[in-house]
């Protein structure tokens, strides 16, 4: 049996072509999709605010890593109602003056409604999955946590409204014990 040198090249390099050819549209596909879920897959311009946002005020309880706020700063977290389905919310923390979730077009959640208020969202993945920290809402438990893999930072605020300087729970004197 006689092989045409020339021919087999030949497919090879078209077969060669079309797997590179598939690797690249993989890889811009691939890519296109990480800079849309970079912020929730909410960049789209069709994504609108609708009516005034929820605001709550808190203070920083406790913060790890190389993050700007600290304990006992002053933050503000605003949930804005959107028109979207299934990104019906954006949430945006800034402590001290620094936003620390929700900048640019990012901080669109799936937000868990309770009656006309905005009540949970999770956002699971980090900015090494798709480019915005993690954020957990819970506005019945009165606590945001802010945390992030690229740098490894996190950050709890309290949202009840306790006093900045407020060091945590004390153990009472012990007349005030029950059954003393």
């Amino acid at each position: 049996m006689r092989v045409d040198a020339d021919a087999l090249a030949s497919a090879w390099e078209t077969a060669y072509d079309r797997r590179v050819a598939g690797w690249r549209r993989a890889s811009l596909t691939g890519l296109a999709m990480s800079i849309a879920a970079a912020c929730g897959g909410a960049q789209s311009p069709d994504i609108q605010q609708v009516g005034a946002p929820q605001v709550h005020e808190g203070r920083v309880v406790a913060a790890r890593g190389p993050v700007v706020p600290q304990r006992g700063d002053a933050c503000v977290v605003e949930v804005l109602r959107t028109d979207d389905a299934y990104y019906n919310c954006r949430i945006r923390v800034e402590c001290s003056g620094d936003t620390v979730y929700g900048l640019a077009d990012g901080g669109y959640n799936a937000c868990y409604r309770q009656g006309e208020d905005l009540v949970f969202a999770r956002d699971r993945n980090g900015t090494r999955v798709d480019g915005d920290p993690r954020l957990y809402f819970d506005l019945a438990g009165g606590r945001v946590f802010v945390s992030d893999d690229a740098p490894d930072v996190e950050l709890e605020i309290d949202l009840s409204g306790l006093p900045h300087d407020y060091e945590g729970p004390t153990t009472p004197p012990p007349d005030a014990m029950p059954g003393a």
